[in-house]
């Protein structure tokens, strides 16, 4: 588990300064997030709230989805505190009418870079690319 977590933060600051150094994309800097957070549990067909995070689907189950567990809309492009997936990341998703527990479970929570690169991505529009 320790070995996770290291990789998870050697990871997060790797993608974190690729993502510093000009804009946000979805498959370049979100899409290797997903893969080592986020996927073991949401794969096709088995993920929890019906959410599928693989990376040729993951963009068409966020932008514009509406969440099964909330109001708000799994991603809205141009707004991540509006967006039930930022929410989830920091927690925040129970005061948005959401419910259930923050994401992802356990000693696998994002660091602040890999939130911070989700968040922009979606403040800039969620764009495909």
């Amino acid at each position: 588990m320790r070995r996770q977590v290291m990789v998870g933060v050697l990871c997060g600051s790797a993608l974190a300064g690729m993502a510093q150094a000009g804009d946000v994309q979805f498959a370049r800097d979100v899409v290797p997030i997903f893969k080592t957070s986020c996927v073991m549990c949401h794969l096709p067909g088995n993920g929890p709230a019906g959410l599928a995070l693989h990376p040729k689907g993951g963009y068409a189950n966020l932008v514009g989805v509406a969440s099964t567990q909330s109001p708000l809309l799994r991603v809205d492009p141009g707004k991540p505190d509006e967006s039930y997936l930022y929410r989830k990341l920091v927690g925040t998703h129970a005061e948005a009418g959401g419910s259930g527990e923050r994401m992802p479970f356990g000693d696998m929570q994002l660091g602040e870079e890999q939130i911070d690169v989700i968040r922009r991505w979606i403040a800039d529009g969620a764009k495909a690319e």
